[in-house]
């Protein structure tokens, strides 16, 4: 009797963006999971209400998985209006290869 294989589980293809529209300029800003992405969200709308300066960092994959690639620096002290969302987008139908 052969034994059975044991499939790894499948990856996770989901990506997080935290959307930042500050006076109608938007940046997107992708971040390694969806807690991360919570939480840069709240630290951008405190910023907001306090009208003060937030850093975010902004994030990209590599061969080795999610790594900061950099920062953006808002400062929201004159910005008449800031709105946040996350986003998670799915990259199930990304990968998909072709067989013959």
């Amino acid at each position: 009797m052969t034994k059975p294989r044991m499939r790894s589980a499948a990856p996770d293809r989901t990506q997080h963006f935290v959307v930042i529209n500050v006076d109608g300029s938007v940046d997107e800003v992708m971040v390694a999971t969806g807690d991360a992405a919570d939480a840069l969200a709240d630290a951008v709308v405190t910023a907001a209400t306090a009208l003060t300066t937030v850093c975010v960092p902004v994030g990209g994959f590599s061969s080795g998985g999610f790594v900061v690639v950099g920062n953006i620096v808002f400062d929201l002290a004159k910005a008449r209006r800031t709105e946040v969302r996350v986003e998670a987008r799915s990259l199930q139908f990304a990968a998909m290869g072709i067989k013959k």
